[in-house]
């Protein structure tokens, strides 16, 4: 067997993520990035902070400057918090932690439509993925999901809340008793919790083996890629045996700490990024044919009365960026739209009006 036929086994299959190239005067909302950038005093503070860095040295091991600062953010002690390279390096923590367990062989469980990359990272693990439809109203079938659980005994379970694309936060309490009915690590993943004003961390000490993912990028601070995993002291210090030393870079530490001493700025980037999708959302619903669906994240989904990629495409002539969904599924002939400034959303509404109008 070559390096080839190993490939085929896990990875041959999946696709590299990408992003459409961007150009100058495109209105870019694909990505789920804040419109707004950080303020000069944002700025200010976190230049004073790099400017003190020893960048000869390397960081802090454990990303302890920054477990400190999340601790007294969550109401939470430091060895409760595993840090990293944005969500996403968390997820695959998770899944390289337990791809090679004995319960259900690595089994990886979600529900769809959700983030993409569950499916990704879990393939690339070699792990088996259990896929539970959400109900027609985006929300969990919480009897189906129950039972592939109990059937299934999936080593990870995982659930976006807000979910993405979907937009919608995931009933709590069913959450909970999934959790409950769960042998294996179970994990909310909240990388749009800011916008919906609501979390589950409180439950890594109720449910055991229950874990919340956050990130930091959606709120301002994409370019440095810090995510965070919550869970029980237990497991968060079984997960740090597979993080790899020095995952997170001083620079993004240092910035994120810094914001951190004022997060009054922060929380009111996040109130002018829920104005603004609530604004984007009504525009959008006047649009004859168009259905704008309820959003608790940063973005809406919307439903087109033409071909989504058609749409898509007669968008993009417009320089108005969004992202779709082709093929058939329960997303067919849907767009997921980010939340703009104000002259943002007023471009996007014209550009959707005019491609299905």
């Amino acid at each position: 067997m070559s390096w080839k036929d190993d490939l085929r086994e896990t990875i041959w299959g999946l696709e590299a993520y990408r992003t459409h190239e961007y150009r100058p005067g495109l209105v870019r909302l694909d990505a789920n990035e804040s419109p707004f950038p950080l303020d000069e005093g944002e700025r200010e503070t976190i230049a004073f902070e790099l400017s003190r860095l020893p960048l000869h040295r390397y960081p802090e091991v454990s990303g302890r400057p920054l477990r400190e600062a999340l601790a007294r953010r969550f109401d939470l002690e430091p060895d409760e918090i595993l840090v990293g390279n944005g969500s996403d390096e968390m997820i695959s923590i998770l899944f390289t932690a337990f791809a090679g367990g004995k319960r259900g062989r690595g089994k990886a469980l979600f529900p769809v439509p959700t983030f993409g990359e569950y499916q990704a990272i879990a393939g690339a693990h070699g792990m088996e993925t259990v896929q539970v439809p959400l109900g027609a109203d985006w929300q969990l079938d919480e009897s189906r999901t129950r039972e592939a659980i109990l059937g299934e005994r999936p080593a990870v379970a995982i659930f976006a809340s807000p979910n993405n694309p979907t937009g919608n936060r995931l009933d709590p309490a069913a959450l909970a008793r999934l959790a409950h009915a769960s042998e294996g690590a179970f994990v909310a993943d909240e990388a749009y919790a800011d916008f919906a004003g609501a979390t589950q961390v409180s439950l890594v000490r109720e449910i055991d083996g229950f874990c919340v993912l956050r990130s930091f990028s959606k709120i301002g601070l994409a370019g440095l890629r810090v995510g965070a995993l919550v869970a029980s002291r237990e497991l968060v210090a079984q997960l740090d045996k597979v993080r790899l030393p020095f995952n997170l870079d001083a620079v993004a530490m240092a910035a994120v700490c810094a914001l951190l001493q004022n997060p009054g700025r922060m929380e009111d980037r996040i109130r002018r990024i829920r104005a603004a999708r609530e604004d984007l959302r009504a525009g959008l619903a006047r649009i004859p044919g168009v259905t704008a669906f309820p959003s608790d994240a940063n973005f809406v989904l919307v439903r087109v009365p033409l071909d989504g990629p058609t749409v898509w495409k007669r968008m993009l002539q417009r320089n108005v960026l969004v992202r779709v969904f082709p093929g058939k599924g329960p997303l067919q002939d849907c767009l997921r739209i980010t939340a703009g400034t104000v002259e943002e959303n007023e471009t996007c509404v014209a550009a959707l009006a005019a491609a299905v109008g």
